[in-house]
């Protein structure tokens, strides 16, 4: 029989109910000591309705506490053991999600106009905080959040009035994930602008040398901005062979300002990955290079970033390294970033819609500075954690699930990522 236990990591708290300390009677929780290991029945982080504001909630075996059996825990004081291996926090549970405030604003208790709520409802925030999150979600089952994103702070220390659980308007903050940002997510209908030149943004489209400094800013070739909307021309006619965009997201903005111009030639405008504006006129590359940078493999020999990792594929070589900055360690991790592409293909194939990778193969270094699991699967190149544009991580998983081998894992923190990898086969967060 399965011995499970919960192991208490730090001093703090057992509560009856998953809400911040000040908001509970002294009967409704218990002092527990870091080091403390309890028999558990059983153990959920989330049940229908979401998350539980960030706690762990656990049954314990044979006993009580205060003359109950059931509590809640805070999830970053404790993990969960099943015969002495850790399954809460889950394996490959990568790293922790961040949020990112770009516009001084307002967290909330309701995702409501700040107007319509009490004062001991709201708090201000300034611009560039930052908050390690225990999870996010942008809906429930009721619907979404009236534009706001409802999040659980992780740390205790960051908690605001005591609270974990709050509501930011969804303009005035992002996700980070691994480095990418992960919400708001790029959907089906979002124009997104490429930078295909090192070029210059400018506020009115005339050439470079006629602007003064504070009217231009240069941009790096690889640039993506999602836009709310672009535009080759008006009334008056074109704008001097430039294209005209709108930056959607305020965490984007440049210089403060969402309107710029640049130069049609340095550019694309995509719609679902495809380009729609200009038309491309892409000269045939040579037979034996690919586009991007080169770099060395280790048994594989000379690569490009956007070369495909199996013949005809999707998924490139700079998917796989971060754009080459991320070089397998052997032969041995190559070999398995090729074997979870052909996997990923079909799945792909299957699905029918482009994938985003957030992360796939990670050096120990960078596993360790983002706070992947010690024996993660991405040491190995075998593992991936992927956005699909429209579909959610569980929809994904489980148009996979029938045929996949591997490993398949949701996480209620991070809704919008899939994680599929080629080890052992084994499933989470369903």
């Amino acid at each position: 029989m399965v011995k499970r236990t919960l192991r208490i990591n730090r001093d703090t708290q057992f509560k009856l109910r998953a809400e911040p300390l000040v908001q509970l009677s002294n009967n409704e929780r218990h002092n527990v000591r870091a080091g403390t290991v309890y028999e558990i029945q059983s153990y959920a982080y989330a049940d229908a309705d979401g998350d539980f504001n960030g706690h762990i909630k656990f049954a314990l075996l044979g006993r009580s506490i205060q003359g109950f059996n059931t509590w809640f825990i805070h999830s970053s004081a404790a993990q969960v053991e099943f015969d002495g291996v850790v399954v809460y926090p889950h394996e490959d549970q990568s790293s922790t999600p961040i949020l990112e405030v770009v516009q001084g604003t307002v967290f909330k208790q309701r995702p409501l106009q700040s107007s319509v709520l009490a004062p001991g409802e709201t708090v201000s925030v300034p611009q560039g905080r930052r908050f390690l999150l225990h999870s996010y979600a942008y809906s429930d089952r009721l619907g979404d959040f009236n534009d706001h994103v409802r999040i659980a702070i992780r740390n205790e220390s960051d908690f605001l009035q005591e609270r974990s659980s709050w509501y930011v308007y969804k303009f005035h903050a992002f996700v980070e994930f691994d480095g990418d940002v992960v919400y708001p997510k790029i959907e089906p209908s979002d124009f997104v602008l490429k930078i295909t030149e090192n070029t210059v943004f400018k506020r009115r489209p005339l050439q470079s040398s006629q602007l003064p400094a504070n009217e231009r800013v240069s941009v790096t070739s690889g640039t993506n901005l999602i836009v709310g909307s672009y535009a080759f021309a008006d009334a008056s006619g074109s704008f001097n062979n430039h294209i005209r965009f709108s930056i959607k997201y305020p965490k984007d903005n440049i210089n403060g300002l969402n309107t710029w111009y640049v130069f049609d030639q340095h550019a694309q405008v995509l719609l679902d990955n495809r380009v729609v504006y200009p038309q491309p006129r892409p000269p045939a590359p040579p037979p034996s290079t690919f586009p991007g940078t080169p770099f060395q493999v280790p048994g594989i020999g000379r690569v490009f970033t956007g070369q495909p990792i199996i013949p005809n594929g999707n998924f490139s070589w700079g998917e796989a390294t971060r754009n080459g900055a991320r070089i397998p360690a052997n032969a041995t991790i190559a070999r398995d970033i090729v074997t979870l592409a052909r996997e990923l293909q079909r799945a792909r194939n299957q699905i029918g819609r482009p994938f985003r990778v957030n992360s796939w193969y990670r050096p120990p270094d960078v596993n360790a500075a983002v706070g992947g699991a010690s024996r993660s699967q991405h040491l190995f190149g075998r593992a991936a954690d992927l956005q699909v544009a429209g579909l959610s991580g569980r929809a994904v998983a489980n148009a996979v699930f029938p045929w996949w081998n591997g490993g398949i894992g949701i996480y209620s923190n991070l809704p919008n990522v899939v994680h599929l990898d080629t080890g052992p086969r084994r499933y989470w967060g369903f």
